[in-house]
């Protein structure tokens, strides 16, 4: 019981500590917020795309000797009114440039779309200085870069079509065929209605294109890439405090010895051990209060979904045991207080960095993932890694089993060497 004693005494001295709950708590989640409001709130819960209106301009016409039915012009409109998109895009035709820009600057419209009276014409024969105008309102970011890709996209497609055609019309000469002007335009309206039909079922379907990119084992999969991608920040960012955690709370018995705490529990009726063990007990818990107050906060705050609760345990735990065995570690290597801030600011941080928790949601080289793997942070991340992308626990094995023999093999080693020091 005296070592339990011991514990919560030091337990609670250090959640009296405005700096310890600073460090421990209120930072992470600090960081991951001032994160979350710089992208303007694309990491909320909801990974449709943010609503926003569109006003179309367009003076575009057809010379008499075109073979197209309708005009690119109408075409690029068009997409703006389309079923598909009207879920996200209000769109609202103008009927001259000066109405429009004058809407654009009563923010009326997020996005202003300005296609030339001349631009089938000139883009049919090449010539690309007739240019569809789109301008925007500055404060806005991700709508105006897809209503760009869409008129990007749907032009793509005209050229594609152009060169198809000019394919098969090749071909039809070099077989002695003259080509039928009634074809080409039957061509050109069949690749236009099974490009637009193409783009539509892609935008509803993507799992239907030629080319889909997975996500390697330990990447982002989830439905919602910008979550998974916060998701993966905060778990660097716990990780990266919960090693800070682990060595600051075990500064305690330095302080304690400096102020003459320490000699005076020793002249009492309890084994040294005992002492030492209340101390060490009193870093596991610290760690542990820590990592489950942030697994809940950035679930509530952030909408962070964690995953299977038997998973989150099992990489909670090592990630107790690797934090508060390095911890004890560093510190007994340490003779002062005032030595363990540069000490313990240095090595962790740097320890951080070659274990990936600034960079957990990037896909780095091999050979610094390599290099991460000689580091306890980097195992612990790779943990919450799997934990984040629902994978199966005989991923987590390795893991898991890796976090615990280091960090248990760190506090034996630091437990020994306070051992001798205070014995």
């Amino acid at each position: 019981m005296k070592i339990l004693d011991i514990a919560f005494k030091d337990l609670t001295l250090s959640f009296r500590s405005l700096f310890a709950i600073g460090m421990t708590i209120v930072a992470p989640l600090l960081l991951i917020g001032l994160i979350s409001l710089a992208f303007g709130g694309a990491f909320s819960g909801n990974p449709d795309l943010p609503a926003v209106s569109v006003g179309v301009y367009n003076a575009d016409k057809l010379s008499d000797t075109t073979i197209l039915k309708n005009a690119l012009g109408e075409n690029i409109r068009s997409m703006f009114f389309d079923e598909s998109v009207k879920s996200w895009i209000t769109a609202i035709d103008f009927s001259d440039e000066n109405s429009l820009r004058a809407a654009l600057d009563r923010r009326e419209i997020g996005v202003a779309v300005m296609i030339p009276s001349d631009f089938s014409n000139r883009f049919l024969a090449g010539e690309r200085d007739s240019q569809v105008l789109i301008l925007s309102d500055p404060t806005l970011t991700i709508a105006p870069q897809v209503v760009q890709n869409m008129v990007t996209a749907m032009l793509d497609g005209v050229t594609g079509g152009g060169i198809a055609i000019e394919t098969v019309l090749e071909r039809q000469l070099l077989r002695g065929i003259q080509p039928d002007p009634n074809l080409i335009s039957s061509l050109v309206n069949r690749y236009s209605t099974w490009y637009s039909d193409f783009q539509r079922d892609l935008f509803h379907n993507p799992q239907r294109a030629a080319l889909v990119m997975k996500a390697s084992t330990g990447e982002i999969t989830s439905e919602n890439p910008m979550q998974q991608m916060l998701g993966l920040m905060m778990a660097g960012q716990m990780v990266f405090f919960a090693f800070f955690t682990g060595a600051y709370s075990m500064m305690s018995i330095l302080e304690e010895n400096e102020e003459g705490t320490l000699a005076r529990m020793f002249t009492l009726p309890i084994d040294r051990t005992a002492i030492l063990a209340g101390k060490f007990l009193a870093v596991f818990l610290m760690v542990i209060v820590q990592g489950i107050v942030l697994i809940i906060a950035a679930h509530f705050i952030f909408k962070i979904q964690w995953g299977d609760p038997w998973m989150v345990v099992l990489a909670l735990l090592g990630q107790v045991v690797a934090a508060a065995g390095l911890g004890v570690l560093l510190i007994s290597f340490v003779k002062t207080s005032r030595q363990a801030g540069p000490v313990l600011g240095g090595a962790l941080t740097a320890m951080g960095m070659l274990g990936g928790l600034f960079t957990a949601n990037i896909a780095m080289p091999d050979a610094f993932n390599r290099l991460a793997a000689f580091t306890p942070q980097g195992w612990v991340v790779r943990g919450w890694k799997i934990v984040l992308n629902g994978l199966p626990i005989n991923e987590m094995l390795l893991p898991l089993t890796v976090m615990l023999v280091v960090g248990l093999i760190m506090f034996a080693f630091g437990a020994f060497r306070f051992h001798r020091r205070f014995a």
